[in-house]
């Protein structure tokens, strides 16, 4: 799954974009490391790990 779909799903929860960008940003810069980070258009990131993190946000809305 490339990154930005996972973007666009997490928006599509009814978070802000650019708090989810920046999250999700923060999360692929720990797991996968900022220096081997693509452009969010051509990244493409494993579907487990797309899946955990949307989880995550899925989570903080049922919290909220």
């Amino acid at each position: 799954m490339k990154t930005i779909e996972l973007l666009n799903k997490v928006v599509g929860l009814g978070f802000d974009r650019e708090k989810a960008l920046a999250d999700i940003d923060a999360s692929l810069d720990e797991i996968i490391g900022a220096e081997n980070r693509k452009p969010i258009t051509e990244e493409e990131i494993n579907e487990e790990l797309a899946n955990n993190i949307l989880f995550g946000f899925e989570c903080e809305k049922e919290s909220n």
